[in-house]
């Protein structure tokens, strides 16, 4: 499984049209922590989902989300071939932790109680995300949809 925990889902269009074909003309012109620093140089790469829909991958803890939550602006026409006026061209983004939090509610969720270490398993029980956290002692598990 590729180390994505989260996809971020974006959408472009040109002249109120779907843009599609796009994913190689798409790169982000910027992609900063909150605090200011530049993690421009680990931006995740974009793929194409289709209808105009695009997508990237972030996993918490790892670069460029290592140091907190993210602000950017894509890039949808970095080398001018797909010819969108600019309010088309420049996609505001942002990749939060608490966007981690929606992934406990609907998604099987174990954390050791001793350490703190949270896992988050897809239904197929494959791990899509660990968080490390101090907390108490014992184990707690959650079903989605279970209180």
């Amino acid at each position: 499984m590729a180390n994505t925990a989260i996809e971020i889902p974006f959408y472009v269009a040109k002249d109120g049209e779907p843009l599609t074909g796009a994913a190689a003309e798409m790169d982000f012109e910027n992609l900063k922590t909150l605090a200011g620093v530049d993690k421009s140089g680990s931006a995740p790469t974009i793929s194409e989902i289709g209808g105009g829909w695009y997508k990237f991958g972030a996993a918490y803890g790892t670069s460029p989300f290592d140091a907190g939550d993210l602000v950017g602006v894509i890039d949808a026409d970095k080398d001018g071939e797909n010819g969108l006026a600019n309010a088309e061209r420049y996609i505001p983004v942002e990749v939060r932790l608490d966007f981690y939090g929606l992934m406990r509610l609907v998604n099987k969720m174990s954390q050791d109680k001793i350490t703190g270490d949270m896992v988050i398993k897809d239904s197929s029980d494959n791990t899509i995300l660990e968080l490390n956290i101090t907390d108490s002692e014992s184990t707690l598990e959650r079903e989605p949809g279970i209180a």
